[in-house]
């Protein structure tokens, strides 16, 4: 039985992983290169699980400053509630998904050469609320500007921004369901 003379036992990890090196408790420091692509991809892959914190940790360590690394991070926080930092993170997004070439695109198929899905994939598209998924270096433009987009319409109606809620909801011609159902709630 623990008690202040006799603490817990803490569990050991192997001698080979320390909690310094995984930056777990904040100990790690941002990584770039080979380490930087291996850090995105597990965080990608905990943004699959829905371990937030554990994904926003590994996009941060990545050191990587681009348009899919900040919506991953935008898209952590919002789903923690953290809306403020969510809202900030998107406008940076898509600021870099359209600025200067080479810095901050996501390096994807041009929208121009790529084919429209099936109507029926767009009917759903439009008719579902915004997928939680992570984005990829080689995602087209314009889906990763409707990712950015759709993900900073429902963080800016979580922090009363109703003007840029009706602002995004206008810019797709009000074609996405769930951004007119949170008109609906601004207009009650």
């Amino acid at each position: 039985i623990p008690s202040p003379s006799r603490p817990m036992p803490q569990a050991r990890l192997p001698s080979t992983i320390n909690c310094t090196e995984m930056g777990l408790m904040g100990g790690a420091l941002p990584t770039a290169g080979a380490d930087s692509e291996r850090l995105f991809t597990a965080g990608v892959t905990y943004i699959c699980c829905g371990a937030w914190p554990l994904a926003y940790d590994c996009f941060e360590r990545s050191a990587r400053e681009d348009a899919p690394t900040l919506f991953n991070q935008a898209l952590c926080c919002f789903m923690i509630g953290w809306y403020e930092e969510s809202y900030r993170r998107l406008g940076e997004a898509e600021r870099l998904l359209d600025g200067i070439a080479g810095e901050g695109l996501c390096t994807g198929i041009p929208s121009a050469l790529r084919r429209q899905p099936p109507e029926t994939f767009r009917r759903w598209d439009a008719d579902s609320e915004l997928p939680r998924c992570p984005l990829l270096p080689e995602t087209p433009h314009d889906d990763a500007l409707t990712l950015i987009l759709r993900l900073r319409a429902e963080a800016a109606f979580h922090l009363a921004r109703y003007e840029d809620v009706r602002t995004i909801a206008a810019r797709f011609g009000h074609r996405y369901k769930h951004l007119e159902n949170l008109l609906k709630e601004i207009d009650r």
